[in-house]
């Protein structure tokens, strides 16, 4: 007997769903709920952490503060019942805590030194301040002040007429200031001419490099000269240089650079003209060597006249004739008018006459150098040769 067998089909399973049923498996969803579960549970426990700190944290600062509000904030012993300001200008006491926005009452340690000292700074003409506390109920305020050293000007407004209560002044820093009150003190500044002051406000520094020159000259020249050159005005309308009138009304010019330099070079022509009875005029002292220098005119005499120019020392010691500014061509002595000290002219003869007078003779040419025979009178006798005056060496000067 044959016994046939079938072949099985491929991919197919071996056991029924029956046996299937009857079998234990993997149970993926019931694993996936635990671990979710597990997850959410580690998330609240730190969410629960993070609550617990921060009603730690908030409990200690609320605790904190009442503490320090108990001794210190809220204390009346810390109330201040004293404001000692001073100052070296002319801001008045309310002005300054009005500023500060500080006033007796207040807890001493509620008030912030840093922002009292900033809103002190904003005012012009405050240029430092300094806030102390002393406990356990006194605040201190010291104020400097801005000191003004000259007037600022326009360069087209008339300076006869300059109207002071509208105009700015400048301190050491460049910082224009507005002065409510117009001090005596400040009438004597010297004025800085040329500015444009359009668009200036009161408490804005002016960044012109000439006029930043125009204060080193003012501090620089009171200390080199110590009050032997007293300026009047500056010019800086050039832009190059500096015009400087004194109140002598001698006209100095100064470079931009080396200002010291030139306050040297200065002085020696005002020693000269100190030890010479000389009064200055003009000089120009951006000239390193050679300085062009002139004198005013001197009151002329019965046999002299005055010359507008001089000898004055060089800048190694040794003197050097005086000459005049550049383009500048001085009228000789002779041709200016002598006006006595009356203040009448002499007559028109009598002047021609004393210049005659005053001019040398020259010798006659064919005659020796030994000298000049004797005159002969009229009884025959030999008088005495004349004698040859010698003139002041101020009129050789004058006649060449």
């Amino acid at each position: 007997m044959i016994i046939q067998k079938r072949l099985r089909k491929l991919n197919k399973r071996a056991s029924t769903s029956r046996q299937r049923k009857r079998q234990h498996l993997l149970d993926v969803k019931i694993r996936a709920k635990n671990v979710a579960a597990r997850r959410t549970q580690s998330v609240l426990l730190t969410v629960c952490g993070f609550i617990l700190i921060a009603s730690v944290l908030g409990g200690i600062a609320f605790g904190a503060k009442r503490i320090l509000n108990g001794l210190f904030f809220a204390n009346s012993d810390y109330a201040v019942k004293t404001i000692e300001v001073t100052t070296d200008g002319n801001l008045t006491r309310e002005a300054i805590l009005r500023a500060a926005d500080v006033a007796e009452g207040k807890n001493i340690f509620s008030i912030s030194l840093p922002k009292v000292q900033e809103k002190l700074g904003a005012l012009p003409q405050v240029e430092e301040s300094r806030i102390q506390r002393i406990l356990p109920n006194k605040l201190v305020i010291s104020i400097q002040e801005r000191r003004p050293v000259a007037w600022v000007v326009p360069p087209d407004i008339n300076v006869g007429s300059f109207n002071f209560e509208n105009a700015y002044l400048v301190d050491r820093r460049g910082i224009l200031l507005k002065t409510k009150s117009l001090a005596p003190e400040y009438l004597g500044l010297p004025l800085i001419i040329g500015v444009d002051t359009s668009n200036c406000e009161a408490g804005q520094p002016l960044e012109e490099d000439d006029v930043k020159a125009a204060l080193d000259l003012i501090r620089v020249s009171a200390e080199v000269l110590q009050g032997r050159f007293q300026i009047q005005s500056i010019d800086v309308s050039k832009g190059y240089c500096l015009t400087v009138t004194d109140k002598q009304r001698a006209s100095v010019t100064f470079s931009t650079d080396e200002i010291e330099s030139q306050l040297h070079r200065l002085g020696a022509v005002l020693g000269y003209c100190e030890k010479n009875s000389r009064e200055l005029q003009t000089v120009n002292l951006m000239a390193q060597r050679n300085v062009p220098v002139t004198f005013v005119q001197e009151t002329p005499t019965d046999s002299t006249f005055g010359s507008s120019s001089g000898e004055v020392p060089a800048l190694d010691g040794k003197p050097k004739p005086g000459s005049t500014e550049e383009g500048a061509s001085p009228l000789p002595a002779e041709s200016k008018s002598a006006v006595p000290p009356n203040g009448s002219k002499l007559p028109e003869k009598k002047l021609q006459q004393k210049r005659e007078h005053s001019k040398l003779k020259p010798f006659k040419e064919g005659r020796s150098s030994g000298p000049p025979p004797a005159a002969t009178g009229t009884d025959g006798r030999q008088s005495a040769p004349p004698v040859r005056r010698a003139l002041p060496v101020e009129t050789t000067r004058a006649n060449g």
